[in-house]
């Protein structure tokens, strides 16, 4: 076992892509579709996990990450879909409670790492809320769907991965937050890209070609996501890199 302090988990390379530019790597470890990438950050020491896409992925990217490197702290970021018109683009979610969309089992986060994460957040002036998430199997793609779920598990937001992360973080006695930025807001409709994306969160170009053809409205839609993936990267990126810069314990 090689033990680290903070292990930052995400479900794609997207949602931390400027945090792994800015790490001096010490070593990479592909089990496909999850990329395990150690060494430091801001000075600090940082193990980056991206899982995959889906609650299968990040089950077995959370039990390998604890079974080997058995972190002092879990810290899951990523992009989350708004089941609250009050939340916009880049607000932070502090899941409390975790919801599996299948059981209605409620996980709750370490104590003091949400209220780090929130002190955090309203230090560096980002709008956030403790909130319920929903882990569902499927993208809720409209205002419709979203609502929905919100109102149905008590949640603000909803995502695909986070209750596999924090269940295997609880057996283990592995001390985890969950903290999620707002990807698309509640009232609006994510481009449905189904089929054009792989399980590590990669676009394969001749299927989201095909895709696009075939719903040609989608085009739409790509410019608009894209600006509004900035907004929740950003977010992201900041709490982890004022985290870091704190300490990483």
């Amino acid at each position: 076992m090689q033990q680290v302090p903070l292990a930052v988990v995400a479900a794609i390379d997207d949602e931390v892509r400027i945090i792994r530019s800015r790490m001096s790597v010490d070593a990479r470890l592909h089990l496909r579709p999850s990329v395990f990438t150690r060494g430091t950050c801001e000075q600090r020491p940082l193990l980056l996990v991206t899982s995959g896409i889906g609650r299968e992925a990040m089950d077995r990217a959370a039990r390998y990450l604890i079974e080997r490197y058995r972190p002092a702290l879990c810290l899951h970021v990523g992009y989350c879909g708004g089941a609250d018109p009050s939340l916009a683009a880049g607000d932070m979610v502090i899941a409390n409670p975790v919801v599996d969309g299948r059981s209605g089992e409620r996980i709750s986060p370490d104590r003091g790492a949400a209220d780090r994460a929130r002190k955090t957040l309203d230090a560096l002036g980002i709008k956030s809320r403790e909130a319920g998430l929903v882990t569902v199997d499927e993208i809720a793609h409209g205002p419709f769907d979203k609502a929905f779920l919100g109102t149905q598990h008590e949640a603000a937001a909803i995502d695909m991965e986070s209750v596999s992360l924090a269940r295997a973080c609880v057996e283990a006695g592995v001390p985890h937050v969950v903290v999620r930025a707002v990807l698309d807001p509640l009232d609006y409709e994510i481009p449905d890209l189904e089929g054009a994306v792989d399980e590590a969160g990669n676009a394969d170009g001749v299927a989201l070609a095909g895709r696009l053809l075939k719903k040609p409205a989608e085009i739409m839609r790509l410019p608009r996501i894209e600006y509004l993936a900035s907004q929740a990267r950003q977010s992201i990126t900041a709490l982890v890199g004022a985290w870091l810069k704190e300490g990483t314990q």
